[in-house]
This record gives structure tokens, C-alpha cells and sequence, in this order.
């Protein structure tokens, strides 16, 4: 076992002190940990975890890891259909969660660990390593996609993040963000077990009222939030009360967005942030409190210990973005990954166009067709068109957002018949998440397409 797990492993006996979500049960670390213990799975087999925010996912998280097992954290709003596919495109040996109905899986091994339901699924065998970690991938890479990054990766991220934002034990952090997603889990939840710093879990839902309240009630020093949640905020005219850190990641934001939120009073530090599941996420950072204006634009300057290069810039010094960091995914799993997006010189493809200035600021310029912002959620239109063209009747499918920032999927029928949209749409329904289902779908009647 490595020390950076280790580290998190031994942290967990004392979390309680100094973390709370206000739930009405917090679970014994050491109960759970012997009872993963008996599931007796092979070490490197994957345990998905179906679970809200809270102290429990991230006690069962760390059991996990603890028995050798390969934690893979999911939504607990995810649909059956969904799980069922990443059960057998990632080898997943059992589930767990609060929720789980094992009657869904016709599995005949089942039980309880702690409060939450398990299944386990005898017959599939470790396709991974103790130590690794997986972290889903759905909104860059389709459905049914992963990054395996181990302890070591994460922690690292973590580590780079609390060094860029001089997070220390003094603080105390506020998370609002998904846990089983990469700006939740590591930045946040895995930074404050290494910093020591204290750590109080709400939502999602987020709420504008509700997230003031809890900053003042609970002496929050640090929050990090998605340029949805800070449009939201602006757009509400809330005041919050003061904080000394504020992170925003997970989609660009405008230099009007930034000007505006330096100008409120509660704002101290201000750091614009940009990463990636697979880097582990962070990338780079903007101290926006202290950058020159003309610099708002960007997103800042790569962690020490990341190289960036532009590949194959264009005369305007656009190209796309390439990575190299220590916290990089080991690979990326799943049945539609049909290569691994690594240079032969070990560089990470992000996907992502930039603009690299002398200064070495990353200043974005927009990302691979494929992937998509909508409701402040990133996807990818292409697993929603597979999701479309796997209907018996339609043989295409193209995605997009219009000019009202609305999705739109049109689809060609087989053999051109005339398809029952509410039907396709209840059809696409039962495998994509919330987000992702198009708000408008049209039948294009002309037989041709261009792939």
C-alpha cells in the first residue's frame, strides 16, 4: 500500500472531529472497513459507490480503498440501465448505496454493509490494481467510461491545489460540489483530510440562501464553486458572508464575470481555475486578486510540477492544449475508448484549444465539437447520438445546442419511417442522466447524412 494511502486510510478514525454534513447518523469507519473485509473480493475488483455528498460515501470510499478494493464513485440519481452498463463495461464486481434495490440486478449474492445495500457480482474478475481509483468520465468521453488514477495521482492533485491556494489546518471548507466528481472528491474532500483542514458537506441541490447560511454558521474560510453556481450568485445579487478563498473551475468564465465578483465585498482571494478528469483535475490556476487585468481572460498559469505545450498551433497560435502532469490518469477504461489519449512523449490530449501567451498564461479558445456545456453540465454530444442510434428505428443521430442554448437532437430514420418521437425520446430517456436528454428532437425527413 502506498504512503498517500496510507495517509488517507489513517486519517479516517478522526474525521468525525472535524468533518459534518448534517445527517442524523455518521457510520463507524472501523465496522465498515471489516465488512468490506467479508465481501471477499479479489484485491483490484471495483466497488461502485451509489451514494449522495455526506460522510458516509466518503467512509465507504476509504473502506474500500483500505480491503484493496477500487472505489468509483457514481450519482446516486443514476437510472438502473445506466449501472447496469458501466457494470459490464468497467468490471464492476459489486455495488453499493443507500438506495440500491438488489431485485434490479438479479443478483443472488446481496446484503448490507453499514446502512447501505451491496450486491456482488461473483463471476467478474479484477481488471484492476489495488491503489487505483476510478473516476467517471461520461461528460468527455461518452457513457460507460472511466480514468484510473490511483491514490497517489489524487492526493497529489490535491496537494498542488492546497499549495496554489495556501490551504492549511486553519481553514474550513465548505463543499457544495458533487464527491463523485473530481472537483468534490479530490480538490475538496481529499484536500482537507492532507491539509488537516476542518470540512463541512452539504448538497447538491445547490441553494443561493441556504449556502450563505452555512458559510456564516459554520465559519467557512474556503469554497469552491462551478461558473454556474458564481453566474447564479451574481445574477441573485447575493451577498455572502466574507471568505478568504474562492476557487471557481469546471467551465470558462468571462472577465465581466471576473470584474464583477472582485467587486464584492466578500470576496478576498479569487482564484479562476481550469482542469481535467484526466489530469487529475487541476491544471492550472488564476490568482485573479492579484493578475493584471488583461489576464482575466485566462486561465492563469500551469501548477508547479505541470508542463503545457500548444500542439500544432495555427498562425493565430491556436492548438490544442497538451498536459503533463504527475497526478495524469494511469489509462482510461471502457468499451467506447478505443485509444488512449497520451503523446509518445507522455503529454495528456485535453481536447481543449488554447492560446499559450509569452507570459505562459493559458488563455482558452473552445473545446472538441463533441463536448458540450448545458444546465452547467459537461457531456458528450456523441454518447448521446449512440444512445439515439442503439433504437431499432434510427439509424443516425447528431446532437448540438441552438441559439438558445437549448439540446437539440435530430435524428434519420431507418429506411425512412416515420418515428414516434415521445417513444425515442422515452427510449433515450432510460439510459441518459437528467442533463443530458435533448430538450427538442426533430426527424430529418431527407435521406441523406454526412457522419
Amino acid at each position: 500500500m502506498s504512503e498517500a494511502a496510507r495517509k488517507i486510510i489513517d486519517s479516517a478514525n478522526e474525521l468525525d472531529r472535524r468533518i459534518s454534513d448534517f445527517s442524523d447518523f455518521s457510520p463507524n469507519y472501523d465496522q465498515l472497513q471489516k465488512e468490506y473485509a467479508q465481501l471477499a473480493l479479489q484485491p483490484g475488483s471495483a466497488v461502485l459507490i451509489f451514494a449522495p455528498n455526506g460522510i458516509a460515501f466518503l467512509f465507504h470510499w476509504i473502506a474500500a480503498i483500505a480491503n484493496g478494493y477500487v472505489p468509483c464513485a457514481i450519482a446516486p440519481s443514476t437510472k438502473t440501465s445506466l449501472i447496469t452498463a458501466l457494470q459490464k463495461s468497467l468490471h464492476i464486481a459489486a455495488i453499493v448505496g443507500p438506495q440500491l434495490d438488489p431485485a434490479l440486478y438479479q443478483a443472488e449474492n446481496f446484503g448490507k454493509i453499514g446502512t447501505f445495500n451491496v450486491v456482488v457480482f461473483d463471476k467478474t474478475k479484477p481488471a484492476y490494481e489495488p491503489n487505483d481509483v476510478l473516476i467517471l468520465t461520461t461528460g468527455t468521453s461518452g457513457q460507460r467510461t472511466a480514468c484510473v488514477h490511483t491514490v497517489d495521482s489524487l492526493v497529489c492533485n490535491a496537494s498542488m491545489t492546497n499549495k496554489a491556494l495556501n490551504i492549511t489546518a486553519n481553514d474550513k471548507q465548505l463543499i457544495v460540489l458533487p464527491m463523485y466528481h473530481t472537483y468534490g472528491l479530490v480538490t475538496q474532500s481529499i484536500g482537507a483530510i492532507i491539509s488537516g483542514c476542518g470540512l463541512v458537506i452539504d448538497g447538491p441541490p445547490f441553494n443561493a440562501n441556504r449556502f450563505a447560511r452555512l458559510i456564516e454558521k459554520e465559519d467557512i474560510s474556503i469554497i469552491a464553486i462551478t461558473p454556474t453556481i458564481a453566474r447564479d450568485l451574481l445574477k441573485r445579487d447575493i451577498v455572502l458572508p466574507a471568505v478568504r478563498v474562492i476557487s471557481i473551475g469546471g467551465d470558462q468564465v468571462s472577465p465581466e464575470e471576473v470584474t464583477r465578483f472582485l467587486s464584492k465585498p466578500f470576496v478576498n482571494e479569487l482564484y479562476i481555475t481550469y482542469g481535467l478528469t484526466e489530469a487529475g483535475p487541476r491544471v492550472s490556476f488564476l490568482p485573479a486578486h492579484t493578475a493584471p487585468v488583461d489576464k482575466y481572460d485566462t486561465v492563469g498559469i500551469p501548477f508547479d510540477g505541470i508542463s503545457t505545450r500548444i500542439e500544432n498551433p495555427d498562425v493565430d497560435g491556436v492548438g490544442q492544449l497538451l498536459v503533463k502532469t504527475p497526478s495524469v490518469c494511469r489509462r482510461k477504461v471502457g468499451s467506447t475508448i478505443n485509444r488512449q489519449p497520451f503523446t509518445s512523449d507522455g503529454f495528456l490530449e485535453t481536447g481543449d484549444l488554447f492560446i499559450k501567451d509569452d507570459a505562459g498564461y493559458l488563455r482558452y479558445v473552445t473545446r472538441s465539437a463533441d463536448i458540450l456545456f448545458i444546465k452547467g453540465e459537461k457531456l458528450n454530444a456523441r454518447s448521446i447520438d449512440a444512445v439515439a442510434q442503439s433504437h431499432p428505428h434510427v439509424e443516425f443521430a447528431r446532437t448540438t445546442i441552438n441559439n438558445v442554448n437549448l439540446l437539440v437532437t435530430r435524428l434519420w430514420a431507418t429506411d425512412d419511417k416515420i418515428l414516434d418521437l415521445d417513444e425515442v425520446r422515452r427510449f433515450m430517456m432510460s439510459f441518459l442522466r437528467l442533463h443530458e436528454v435533448p430538450d427538442n428532437i426533430i426527424q430529418e425527413t431527407n435521406a441523406e447524412f454526412h457522419k
